[in-house]
């Protein structure tokens, strides 16, 4: 009996070794510009980290593609109860560790800079519980079924306040569907593997012809698949950053059917689990305010789990 029960958990561990060495059989994305390094990095099955450096930019890039049926969950992360407080993403995500197995994540929202600081500008919806009401901005959302899409919502039913949701009493419904998870972002920067027609016009001057570090998450394989990217800026001669007709052609080239710009500038940052390291949380780019990564409002982070 003991040597049958040893030999099955070999078998079990080999299995294991192999699932994770499972590589993908799909060929590296072809960039519209000139690269000289691009390294891949399998964390997980089911999720890879590329970093691509184009001097052309010069663009210093971290990708994050994530297979969301093979047992992955996106959480919108704001580490408090209420709307209101700022955090590092990597603190996110470590406090998120302490109960759930995360494999990375992106900073999220835009938020108030104003008081009270740190409340996101759109939607923010965690385990199913409504943070911030939706506002005119689209959103990247889970449903249900475990699909991601980019939608904007409208919310319907009595609340006490225009914005913020601390302190509600009655319920709330949400226009298309309630989600399981939300994040807001602005603008699109792609829908049906097209760039959308105002992207070079969105926004304050500079926002979107300017180039700054920036944050975007991808949607492909009909919402089975997430992609999460970072470009650094504002850190010549290593990386300039993009505006967001170059973000949204880097998002096409790497598969994105949808995809939709996240808070950048100082705030952007990508964290992973190194699996170098163990499993160790590590801050992938190189955040461009001077005092380093950016507290923020909301993180986006991807957490090993089925239906969570």
């Amino acid at each position: 009996m003991r040597r049958r029960s040893i030999g099955a958990r070999l078998i079990g561990l080999v299995a294991c070794a192999a699932c994770v060495r499972a590589r993908p059989n799909e060929p590296s994305p072809v960039f519209p510009f000139a690269t000289d390094s691009l390294h891949t990095q399998y964390l997980a099955p089911g999720v890879v980290h590329r970093y691509v450096y184009a001097p052309s930019g010069p663009w210093a890039i971290h990708e994050l593609q994530i297979d969301l049926d093979r047992c992955y969950t996106p959480r919108a992360v704001k580490g408090v109860a209420g709307a209101v407080g700022r955090e590092k993403t990597s603190v996110l995500l470590a406090q998120l560790a302490d109960t759930e197995r995360v494999v990375g994540g992106v900073n999220g929202d835009f938020f108030s800079l104003a008081s009270p600081a740190g409340v996101p500008v759109g939607i923010l919806v965690t385990r199913g519980r409504l943070v911030t009401a939706p506002g005119p901005q689209p959103a990247l959302a889970l449903d249900s079924a475990g699909t991601m899409s980019i939608a904007r919502f409208r919310a319907t039913g009595e609340r006490r306040t225009p914005h913020v949701l601390d302190s509600v009493s009655t319920a709330i419904r949400l226009d298309p569907f309630y989600p399981r998870e939300a994040v807001g972002g602005r603008p699109l920067l792609v829908r049906d593997s097209v760039i959308v027609a105002d992207v070079d016009t969105t926004g304050q001057p500079g926002f979107a012809t300017g180039r700054h570090p920036r944050t975007a998450a991808g949607i492909a394989r009909s919402g089975k698949r997430l992609i999460l990217v970072v470009v650094d800026g504002r850190q010549k001669p290593y990386s300039d950053g993009m505006t967001l007709r170059e973000l949204a052609t880097l998002m096409l080239a790497l598969g994105a059917r949808d995809a939709l710009n996240l808070d950048g500038g100082g705030s952007t940052t990508m964290v992973y689990a190194d699996p170098e390291s163990g499993g160790k949380l590590r801050i992938a780019n190189r955040p461009s305010d001077k005092e380093g990564e950016r507290p923020v409002g909301d993180a986006l982070a991807i957490v090993r789990g089925c239906g969570k």
